[in-house]
């Protein structure tokens, strides 16, 4: 054990390296891009670009993960080739990316862009911390991260604070965009210029002579060791029992037969069309008062096209209160009224005012004021439900199933180009879907033609990787190259050729489940047979995958929570606060709250407070921890549901931040703490992977609720109250794994720094 040398003879913090503060620079300006763009991303892909926000869900849950499961891959390989090189390859993809994202308009350009931005942040992230990491020693670490992750919160406090809001406003949402391809891809020039390779420690400068350095296969099995742990104890359990065997077998075959049936299924897909976009623009809603003796009926209701105008006739208003409740049938079944929340009508037609009206023969049409009545009803939204079914025997058909709720049935994802025509006259006549276009019909119908290859893609990988486990050993006795290559054929030619052969799948699709697919390559270089090693992985694979539930909520904040406040949070009072305070103090401001401003309340929260906080639980035991800072998430965001004041959200976001800051610089800790001596390096590079589980499952999750119980059934409330259910089960669970799965942990934390 290393004596204590007296304080007198301590060492002296040693200077920042020079490379240190070009480091911080980089992060800075990437950090500030990616959440300058993040602050707004999901509103303009909805609103500018008219994505559904499954859709905007699906990308985000495909470009976050990336961020944060590519430093597995992208730390080792910047160890084998260099940092710089790695740098100029991160920027120039960055750069690339966020600005083929502002150019483009389509869904797959989007998408194909972020994704080429979320490899070029994935890559980025591991070179930043470990340059770091190598340009800081013992005494000046601690204050090195702290400024390095300090940064990362002033890039995500400012940029969305003042540059969002500025380009947003004064010149184009598009230019945010711009402004982050500006700010990552210039970061190319010091790269080039400036940056050299940061000093390695010195304990790791021994000879690294081409010989001794590990192969790319060698290299991704370490990365994927502790992924695959489940596959190799599941391969155990298969060899040590018949029983394990046939558990496994059950398993797999529900996996492959429920994925299979998943896929053979005809897809539905769901498009909220916003009754504000189409009622505000020059459709209203006219009321006549007149008699007219000639017609028999006492009231009619009929749809003006041309002036996209509701006309109701009463043509015996004495008698209204005999007819009311037809009326208001009428008006439900009426083209024009699908989306007008009856109980606003029947006030509005309350039977003193149109006695009231009716008393007044030259007044045809409503007043202003009550036009606004009308308007303010109208502000709904009708989902339209696209279904491809093979049985129906007419080509389409329109039919309401709830007030707000439209099926368009398609036989076939060719009827908008076969019978376009009708199509066309039959979405014209109905004003809720009038504005659709037969373009966007014959999108929907693409995606609801689609069929949901998850699960099987999943059964598949599973088998693949037992086959793979079970081979792994004749590859490595195997004296041959040719011997070699002939095994991994043996085990990739059939799951190549499924993911090509199959039909239905996209391109996209097919790319992104090959990559995915060669990581079982890198079970040939995994040693199977030190099962406590692998017990140990899967523990703490378990761990992740329990914290990430906490990162479901948390990744609302770039996603649910921006549409919430789009939608609902009345932020007058404090523009008309900060606007006052600001001609107090001498300035004409015309501040107001908008939905970059979210991410500015998050990072501002962890400016102001990590420090104290970090100081009141240093000394607390890490699990504990984590789990009092994960219900503090949670009442954040369970306040969400009290009101859409304001004032509230505020409160629920800052009560949110504080929880997030409590809880995650502990979990930092106890990955470190109670990981394996011989393993706290492999583990401590696995801390992304609750990033990972936490925006896949997250993006579509949120995208998918906010639909389900905010656009369709106007509960969000609902919404945030099963998120705060999410929270309580990741609380429990961690308290079940720390009672039967835990490992002891010492009595003091050590933690410091806020999320990446």
């Amino acid at each position: 054990m290393a004596t204590h040398q007296p304080e007198k003879d301590a060492p002296k913090r040693s200077k920042f390296h020079p490379l240190f503060w070009l480091v911080i620079v980089f992060e800075f300006f990437e950090r500030g891009s990616y959440y300058g763009m993040m602050s707004v991303l999901s509103v303009y892909m909805t609103d500018h670009l008219r994505f559904a926000k499954t859709d905007v869900g699906l990308i985000k849950s495909t470009i976050q993960p990336l961020l944060y499961f590519l430093p597995i891959i992208s730390g080792a390989l910047a160890d084998r080739f260099g940092y710089r090189r790695t740098l100029m390859v991160a920027f120039t993809l960055l750069g690339g990316g966020y600005f083929l994202t502002s150019q483009s308009t389509g869904y797959a350009a989007v998408f194909l862009s972020l994704v080429v931005m979320g490899v070029g942040a994935g890559t980025f992230k591991p070179v930043i911390s470990g340059s770091i990491a190598r340009c800081t020693d013992h005494t000046n670490a601690t204050l090195g991260f702290g400024v390095f992750y300090w940064t990362i919160n002033l890039g995500a406090f400012l940029f969305p604070l003042f540059l969002v809001p500025f380009l947003k406003n004064n010149i184009g949402w598009r230019w945010v965009i711009i402004a982050a391809a500006v700010g990552t891809g210039a970061m190319l020039l010091p790269t080039i210029f400036l940056f050299r390779e940061p000093p390695r420690p010195k304990d790791t400068e021994e000879d690294t002579a081409p010989k001794d350095k590990p192969t790319l296969l060698q290299t991704l099995a370490n990365a994927f060791e502790i992924i695959y742990s489940p596959v190799v104890l599941l391969y155990d359990l298969m060899r040590r029992s018949r029983a394990g065997l046939a558990v496994v077998g059950l398993l797999l075959a529900g996996l492959l037969g429920h994925g299979l049936y998943s896929y053979l299924q005809p897809g539905t897909v769901k498009h909220t069309i916003s009754a504000r976009q189409i009622r505000l623009g020059n459709t209203r809603l006219t009321l006549d008062v007149r008699r007219d003796l000639c017609q028999p009926e006492p009231f009619s209701v009929t749809w003006v096209s041309a002036n996209r105008e509701v006309r109701v006739t009463l043509h015996d208003p004495d008698r209204f209160p005999e007819y009311r409740r037809a009326l208001l049938s009428a008006l439900q079944r009426t083209h024009g009224a699908g989306a007008i929340r009856i109980a606003s009508l029947a006030e509005l037609l309350r039977p003193e005012e149109l006695l009231r009206l009716h008393g007044l023969f030259g007044l045809e049409r409503l007043t202003a004021a009550r036009l606004d009545t009308l308007r303010e009803a109208a502000l709904g939204m009708t989902t339209l439900v696209v279904r491809v079914d093979g049985g129906q025997a007419a080509p389409f058909s329109i039919e309401r199933k709830a007030p707000r709720l439209l099926w368009l049935t398609l036989r076939s994802e060719d009827v908008p180009r076969t019978h376009g025509s009708s199509l066309t006259a039959a979405l014209a006549a109905r004003p809720e879907l009038a504005t659709l276009g037969l373009g966007k019909v014959e999108e929907l119908a693409s995606k609801a033609g689609s069929h949901s290859f998850l699960g099987l893609f999943v059964g598949l990988l599973l088998l693949g990787a037992l086959a793979g486990v079970r081979l792994a050993g004749r590859v490595k006795g195997a004296q041959s190259l040719p011997a070699k290559l002939g095994w991994m054929l043996l085990l990739m030619g059939p799951v190549l050729a499924t993911l090509w052969l199959l039909p239905y799948l996209s391109l996209f699709s097919r790319i992104l489940c090959t990559f995915i697919g060669l990581t079982l390559l890198s079970l040939f270089e995994i040693d199977t047979s030190d099962i406590p090693k692998f017990k140990d992985h899967a523990r703490f694979l378990l761990m992740i995958f329990i914290y990430a539930g906490f990162w479901v909520l948390y990744f609302q904040m770039f996603d649910s929570v921006l549409w919430y406040v789009q939608a609902y949070v009345d932020a007058s009072s404090l523009n008309d606060a900060v606007n006052a305070a600001g001609s107090w103090l001498g300035f004409d401001l015309r501040w107001r709250f908008d939905v970059e401003h979210v991410t500015v309340i998050n990072a501002g929260t962890i400016i102001a407070l990590q420090l104290l906080v970090s100081h009141i639980v240093k000394n607390t035991r890490a699990l504990p921890t984590m789990v009092v800072g994960i219900c503090m998430g949670t009442v954040g965001m369970a306040i969400l549901a009290i009101s859409t004041s304001i004032w509230v959200f505020i409160l629920g976001i800052v009560i949110f931040s504080v929880g997030e800051m409590t809880a995650h610089p502990k979990f930092i800790a106890y990955v470190g703490q109670t990981a394996p001596k011989s393993r706290v390096a492999m583990y401590m590079g696995y801390l992304f992977l609750y990033g990972v589980i936490g925006a896949s499952i997250g993006g579509v999750l949120g995208a998918n609720l906010y639909v389900e119980y905010v656009d369709t059934r106007n509960e969000p409330r609902t919404l945030w109250l099963i998120f705060a259910s999410i929270g309580v089960a990741t609380a429990l669970g961690l308290l079940l794994y720390n009672r039967f799965l835990g490992r002891a942990e010492p009595a003091e934390g050590s933690a410091r720094e806020g999320p990446a």
